[in-house]
């Protein structure tokens, strides 16, 4: 008499296999709400401040334009608009530190030590460049921009700053001068990440500088006086970014 012994196979419980993946979706969300909560609270806190905020950012306007701190709006809902989009750039001004917290805070469980000190410290330098070229932007760029502009001006046309239009052009000048800031950052991940290296940067300097000049055109207004403001930061990062490159892989050198 044959006994036939049954083969038991024991599948994979799926929501054994799935519950990784749906611990890791949820606490992602729970970052994201939080980083988008604290945009969303200074959102609302800049708004209630709206006035205050836009006095600041006139400024620089005001100190060329004169005429009693007066401007203009051509469209029923453009000055509601216009603070709606000042506020809402105001929550991300303020917020994005604690967005990119929590990003780290999702991603630094999974990394190694070694990785940890290569991604953080690129994770703290963008939002503090970022933030330097804004400032830069508004101290030295924006009232030379405007003296320039306005210096076109005469007894029979006059400048009539429009609030939606001043806006739009701090918003180009300062993420143009904030995005520049971050060039050596990018330059360092590339580093890390073996596509360049400090003697690459030297030999490919003179098609940089003109890169960098063709950049500061798109990110600044049509006149030279701001494309050059913009293009010589630029290039002195860039060589600081080579010295920055060789200084790290000597030290990589040393304690290897």
């Amino acid at each position: 008499m044959l006994t036939h012994k049954m083969s038991t196979k024991t599948h994979p419980n799926p929501s054994d296999a799935t519950a990784p993946l749906a611990f890791h979706l949820k606490e992602l969300r729970h970052r994201l709400m939080v980083g988008f909560g604290v945009i969303f609270i200074g959102f609302v806190g800049c708004f209630l401040i709206k006035e205050q905020i836009f006095s600041w950012l006139t400024s620089p306007l005001f100190a060329v334009y004169g005429n009693d701190n007066k401007m203009v709006f051509t469209a029923v809902h453009e000055l509601f608009f216009t603070y709606l989009k000042l506020s809402l750039l105001g929550g991300i001004f303020l917020g994005l530190p604690i967005l990119l917290d929590q990003v780290w805070r999702f991603i630094a469980p999974g990394l190694y030590d070694h990785e940890r000190k290569v991604v953080l410290p690129f994770l703290l330098a963008t939002p503090v460049l970022f933030y330097m070229g804004g400032l830069f932007s508004y101290f030295i760029i924006m009232p030379l921009a405007i003296e320039f502009f306005f210096a076109f001006a005469n007894e029979s046309i006059m400048p009539l700053p429009s609030v939606r239009e001043y806006l739009a052009f701090f918003i180009k000048l300062s993420f143009g001068f904030g995005l520049a800031f971050e060039l050596p950052v990018l330059l360092l991940i590339l580093a890390k990440a073996g596509l360049v290296t400090a003697d690459k940067l030297v030999w490919f300097r003179r098609y940089s500088w003109v890169s960098i000049l063709v950049a500061a055109a798109i990110l600044t207004p049509p006149d030279p006086l701001s494309q050059v403001l913009l293009a010589v930061p630029m290039v002195l990062l860039y060589e600081a970014s080579i010295l920055l490159i060789r200084w790290l892989n000597k030290k990589d050198a040393l304690t290897a």
